[in-house]
């Protein structure tokens, strides 16, 4: 059995919703509640929709980063236990085995750095905030600014809110108001334009979410990852091979109608997005992402079991990354049952 007591601040409404959210199971924990808690702890921090993290552009995809202009009921305090969250699933990861915990976000390149010691400069925008680099960062690289009568830049960064009005116009350098970007100093101005944009404007947040991640995980540990590294350590990977899978996979069962069923599970995965990919992944084993190494690095093996059932719906055991297929009379039959599960049953647990 499996019986948790949180405790958190009464002013918190976000971590009210937070716990709710993320408490609701039923079931005996030997690795699989635990993954999905995790899952759900980090879809709800991280996601931009919260409010603790934000996006620097509207696209799906986009990476992650603290938000300087975060709700007043969003405190330093949130990104500490963010920085521990992250700790913790690092932690459990150097465990190995069962223990792996991947952290369900994608983190900006430039708050990487930042985690793990390094100077930002102006070439993170390029990953961070594409429109940025290609609207601004890149025409300044390609502009001669001696000659250029269209294109005047000064040493300040000019601050606006969400209605376009000017708020305040900070200087990058001492007296920057006064001092002209000419060709020599471009790369100056932007490495200080980053420094503004990417760090300043979020320091004391990084600095809570440091105090979180350092207590569990020293600083000197970090160091010795580059932003890449650190990435597919706390994130694992998002791209999903079906060579991978068939290759990396436990079969139980050896009926004839199970291996029909069987046949018909490879031809319905063989036509998967890697979003419904990322569904089978979380309904099966209690995370939508995989470990650095792939399907072969799972603890333990992806399972695919016969069930003693005819027509049910697909179940799975997180705990042992073990799916459970019934029998069904027809390929279209299985298909919409696999589709129904996989969409509509990946959270939460409950007695079979």
């Amino acid at each position: 059995s499996r019986e948790s007591k949180v405790s958190y601040s009464k002013e918190s409404k976000y971590f009210k919703k937070l716990i709710q959210n993320v408490l609701l199971f039923s079931g005996i924990d030997w690795g699989g509640l635990r993954r999905e808690w995790f899952e759900l702890v980090c879809s709800a921090l991280f996601d931009p929709r919260g409010g603790l993290f934000c996006t620097f552009h509207d696209k799906r995809q986009a990476l992650v980063h603290p938000n300087p202009n975060r709700p007043p009921h969003l405190k330093l305090k949130h990104f500490e236990f963010a920085g521990k969250v992250v700790g913790k699933c690092l932690y459990e990861s150097a465990l190995g085995g069962t223990y792996r915990q991947l952290v369900r976000a994608r983190f900006s390149r430039s708050f990487l750095a930042q985690l793990i010691g390094l100077r930002v400069h102006y070439k993170y925008f390029e990953q961070d905030d594409p429109d940025l680099y290609l609207s601004k960062i890149k025409y300044i690289l390609e502009t001669d600014l001696d000659t250029s009568e269209n294109l005047e830049l000064y040493f300040v960064e000019e601050m606006y809110d969400q209605s376009g009005q000017l708020q305040k116009v900070v200087e990058l350098i001492p007296n920057g108001a006064k001092v002209r970007v000419t060709n020599a100093t471009k790369n100056q101005y932007l490495d200080a334009l980053a420094q503004q944009r990417l760090c300043n404007n979020v320091r004391e947040e990084i600095d809570s979410f440091l105090k979180g991640l350092n207590g569990i995980i020293p600083d000197n540990l970090l160091s010795i990852f580059d932003e890449n590294e650190l990435e597919l350590l706390l994130c694992g990977t998002g791209e999903y091979s079906i060579a991978d899978f068939r290759a990396n996979h436990i079969v139980n069962g050896g009926s004839a109608e199970f291996r029909r069923v069987l046949g018909w599970f490879w031809a319905a995965v063989g036509n998967f997005s890697q979003t419904e990919m990322a569904r089978l992944l979380q309904f099966t084993t209690g995370c939508s992402q995989l470990p650095p190494g792939g399907f072969q690095e799972l603890n333990p093996r992806f399972q695919i079991t016969a069930a003693p059932t005819f027509g049910n719906l697909p179940t799975a055991h997180t705990c042992f990354n073990q799916l459970c297929l019934p029998d069904y009379e027809s390929y279209e039959q299985f298909e919409k049952a696999l589709m129904f599960a996989i969409s509509e049953g990946t959270e939460g647990f409950g007695m079979v």
